[in-house]
C-alpha cells in the first residue's frame, strides 16, 4: 500500500482536500498577525489603576485583542477553507490598516505601526491572489431568476 505525501505546493486539510500553498502561508501569516497584535494589547495596557487619560490605552488594547482574535480565527478559516474566511480576513487587514493610519495621522507614530501596516499589505496582496480568491466565494447575493406565474 502506498502512503500519499503532499505535494509542496499543496498541503491537505482536515477532509481531504487539497488547498494551495498561497493559503497555507497566507493563514499562517494571519496567525502570526495574532500573535503580534496580542503583544502589543499587552503594551498598550495600562496599570492599574487606570487615571483618566489612559483611556485612550485601554481602547487601543481592546481593539488589539479583538483584532487578534478575529485573526486567529480568519487564519484558521484559511487553513480549513471556510467560505467566510477570505471575507473576515480583508476586514480584519482593513481595520488593522485604518487604525495604523489614524495612529500615523496623529503624530504619534509608534516604532510598531511600520511592522503592522507592512504586515497587513502583504496579507492583503495574498488575499488578493487568483489561486487563494478562487477558493473563497465573495459573492453573498446571488440573483434568483423568479419563475413566470
Amino acid at each position: 500500500m502506498k502512503r500519499r505525501t503532499p505535494s509542496p505546493q499543496s498541503s491537505q486539510t482536515q477532509n481531504g482536500a487539497t488547498r494551495p500553498a498561497l493559503i497555507t502561508f497566507t493563514g499562517r501569516l494571519l496567525t502570526l498577525q495574532s500573535i503580534g497584535l496580542i503583544a502589543l494589547a499587552v503594551l498598550a495596557a495600562p496599570d492599574a489603576p487606570i487615571a483618566n487619560h489612559e483611556w485612550r490605552e485601554v481602547w487601543r488594547a481592546g481593539l488589539y485583542i479583538t483584532l487578534a482574535f478575529l485573526s486567529a480565527w480568519s487564519g484558521l478559516g484559511l487553513l480549513r477553507l471556510r467560505p467566510t474566511a477570505w471575507n473576515l480576513a480583508m476586514l480584519v487587514q482593513g481595520t488593522a490598516l485604518l487604525h495604523a493610519l489614524a495612529l500615523y495621522r496623529a503624530e504619534e507614530r509608534p516604532f510598531y505601526i511600520y511592522y503592522q501596516m507592512l504586515l497587513a499589505i502583504l496579507i492583503v496582496v495574498n488575499l488578493n491572489q487568483s489561486a487563494l480568491r478562487s477558493s473563497f466565494p465573495t459573492e453573498i447575493i446571488s440573483e434568483v431568476d423568479e419563475p413566470a406565474p
